[in-house]
């Protein structure tokens, strides 16, 4: 004969019930809601993903076509097709003597081939201002970039206004 044992007990209830409220016993044993925080995946298990509501404010369209030009080029440069003093216009001047210097040292993924922008988005940030991110290929490679861009009179009115002033190339 065997004797089965019990591994696993229910744990027992400390708080007293909801005066005027029965629990049922689906209820009792529903998995705990997913959220950023608690480790678990957003994945239903149905093949859909949660996604968060979608954005209300309009993204302006010359920030969208000036965040692809400005990655480009910056690739570009970053793969010494192009000089850096041609981001001159399109990046704060930090910026400029980093990606220039990032155009002369040896980059391990340079090897793996041209490196082809992706798709671009780009999030609302404040009044002035977008956050992008997007993806780049370099042979059967993805590698990410974020950027942020600010709308400042400096930047002048060919460029739409905007300037980037983050980024980061990975």
């Amino acid at each position: 004969m065997r004797d089965t044992h019990r591994f696993l007990t229910q744990a027992p209830r400390c708080e007293p019930p909801i005066a005027g409220r029965t629990e049922s016993r689906a209820t009792a044993h529903r998995a705990p809601a997913r959220s950023p925080h608690s480790g678990r995946s957003p994945v239903s298990g149905r093949g859909q993903v949660a996604r968060p509501p979608a954005e209300t404010v309009a993204i302006d369209p010359e920030a969208q076509r000036f965040a692809e030009h400005a990655l480009r080029l910056t690739l570009e440069v970053v793969d010494r097709r192009r000089p850096p003093a041609l981001l001159r216009p399109l990046l704060a001047p930090a910026l400029v003597g980093l990606v220039g210097a990032l155009a002369q040292r040896p980059v391990p993924a340079r090897g793996l081939g041209v490196a082809c922008l992706g798709r671009v988005h780009l999030r609302p940030s404040g009044a002035d201002s977008v956050e992008v991110f997007g993806s780049y290929s370099r042979g059967p490679r993805m590698f990410a970039v974020a950027a942020r861009l600010e709308r400042t009179p400096a930047a002048g009115k060919a460029l739409g206004g905007w300037r980037v002033t983050s980024l980061q190339v990975g």
